[in-house]
């Protein structure tokens, strides 16, 4: 009985060692990523969701709170699990644990494992929810035109998104043209990455 249980706690441990290396590989080479932007012409405004007006916000609050759910069973977890019950198993088994309490101790550092790393990437997306820029932000700010806004025409803003300042594709109320350089307020969204902006007067 105790020779298959320290076999099957080697098996565990190298099989869920290459499986964690792996996993670290992969998300050094590829990067955590998942986070959608679009360019405004030389500085990314993250993308909030699809055009529309209000239904950007709505989108945005649905998709972040679906991300954010605490998966304690994943791959990655799984993994922790596997990875700590097998190397657990075999310390103690060396260390002349009894066969019952080195499997009771394995499984336990195993839950353990899995609570801590779900718990981990369950607080990294809730940094990442918190890090992205909502464009409706800005809606009332005031602003300065950072590119001619043509009449009729498409330019930039420079205003504040989420407390960062960004650059946001901009569209005159009135669909005059705007110089560089002048105040304007950001009246509504026209879509999930332009405002339609209007001239300070004064």
């Amino acid at each position: 009985m105790e020779g298959i249980l320290v076999d099957a706690y080697w098996i565990a441990a190298v099989f869920f060692s290459v499986l964690f290396g792996w996993q670290l590989l992969s998300t050094l080479l590829g990067g955590f990523g998942g986070a959608e932007h679009v360019d405004t012409g030389g500085t990314d405004v993250h993308d909030v969701g699809p055009a529309g007006g209000h239904d950007v916000q709505e989108s945005t609050v649905h998709g972040a709170d679906s991300m954010a759910s605490f998966k304690l069973l994943s791959v990655r977890s799984v993994t922790a699990f596997g990875l700590l019950f097998g190397w657990a198993g075999i310390l103690y088994t060396r260390a002349g644990t009894s066969v019952d309490r080195t499997l009771i101790y394995s499984v336990l550092w195993g839950c353990v494992g899995m609570a801590i790393v779900s718990a981990l990437f369950y607080f990294l997306m809730r940094m990442a929810e918190t890090g992205t820029r909502r464009l409706e932000t800005c809606v009332g700010q005031r602003a300065t035109v950072y590119m001619d806004i043509p009449k009729g025409g498409t330019g930039q803003v420079r205003t504040m998104v989420s407390g960062v300042i960004s650059f946001v594709n901009a569209r005159s109320v009135s669909d005059e043209a705007l110089a560089a350089g002048t105040p304007v307020v950001v009246k509504r969204l026209l879509d999930a990455n332009t405002v339609e902006v209007e001239k300070v007067e004064g």
